[in-house]
């Protein structure tokens, strides 16, 4: 291999091996004003869109020992990856797909595992990493708080009880 592909190889492992995930993309037909915007979004987002060839991708996936993607590896292919929000990512470029008809998905690694089109939408719609976190937590907590309205309502209907009877007895004086 000539020494700038291997520099090229080494220079996209370096970025890529420290994402817990990665997207491939096919972005033909899609504008240079476009891709800026969509890297404008993905920022936000803590991601980054790069274009790669795929002879590069196919080699740094070897050199990274992630499973075999070959199948993904035809026509122009950008690689999207980074941020803590693997869900949030695939959501802005699903909607960019669909809002300007031009993107395609090919898949995706996540966790070490491969997803294809169909598992990328199903992550789609998963919430997002802060949402999820205030789910178990309000999953973990609802136990105490059913405990606690069982608590109180002791003591309530105790209180409504002496209630109801100071108004008898003031009817009846």
């Amino acid at each position: 291999m000539r020494i700038e592909k291997t520099f090229l190889v080494r220079e996209v492992s370096n970025r890529v091996k420290n994402s817990s995930y990665w997207y491939l993309v096919d972005f033909r037909r899609v504008t240079v004003a476009e891709i800026a915007q969509l890297r404008a979004d993905l920022s936000k987002e803590g991601a980054y869109f790069h274009v790669v060839k795929n002879a590069i991708l196919r080699k740094v996936g070897e050199d990274l020992k992630w499973p075999s993607f070959v199948q993904w590896l035809e026509g122009q292919t950008a690689i999207v990856y980074g941020g803590d929000n693997p869900s949030g990512v695939i959501k802005l470029l699903l909607k960019f797909a669909e809002d300007k008809e031009k993107l395609n998905a090919k898949g995706g690694f996540w966790e070490g595992q491969l997803y294809d089109v169909m598992a990328l939408e199903a992550l789609s719609k998963l919430p997002d990493l802060t949402t999820l976190r205030a789910m178990f937590l309000s999953l973990l907590l609802t136990p105490y708080r059913q405990c606690l309205y069982v608590m109180q309502g002791i003591p309530q209907s105790f209180l409504t009880l002496l209630e109801a009877y100071e108004k008898r007895s003031c009817v009846t004086k």
